[in-house]
């Protein structure tokens, strides 16, 4: 068993000061825990696997209604699992992207699921566009949500 106890400083946004926070990590493991493996298996392991976990939690709980389908056809829930990650990905996206909202506001959000739908099926990947792109510091630029954590899903 492994327990890590972490602190840091924030900046409270109201009173402009530093705050003390400190959190507390807990992880068992059936294998032995040396001073050889235990960053690699608390810190690059089971930190992401515990965030895959608070995102599938996120997805059954807050507004996704996200539960086990079950069906007699493994495709057909491999399909619903990538449906529902691809709508809450573009949900995260407008959300806190600035161009993204601007434009969903403009279109609505359902013309912009068929836009996206439409470049998925029928446009092919301009490979010497991205390669350029990728050349490019790129800028995103996101929205600034105080409430985050507890906010369920608006759009």
């Amino acid at each position: 068993m492994v327990i890590c106890k972490e602190s840091w400083e924030e900046i409270e946004l109201v009173t402009c000061r530093g705050v003390t926070k400190t959190t507390r990590y807990a992880w068992i493991s059936s294998d032995p825990i040396k001073k050889t493996n235990i960053h690699a298996r608390s810190n690059l392991i089971a930190r992401k696997r515990w965030l895959q976990e608070n995102t599938i939690l996120k997805e059954k709980h807050q507004g996704y209604h996200y539960e086990h389908i079950f069906s007699h056809n493994w495709n057909a829930m491999k399909g619903y699992h990538y449906l529902m990650h691809i709508g809450r990905m573009l949900n995260e996206m407008v959300l806190h992207s600035v161009c993204l909202t601007e434009h969903a506001k403009k279109v609505g959000f359902r013309r912009l699921i068929e836009k996206f739908r439409k470049n998925m099926i029928y446009n092919s990947l301009d490979t010497k566009r991205i390669r350029k792109l990728m050349k490019s510091p790129g800028q995103l630029r996101l929205v600034q949500d105080d409430d985050w954590k507890i906010r369920p899903t608006a759009a």
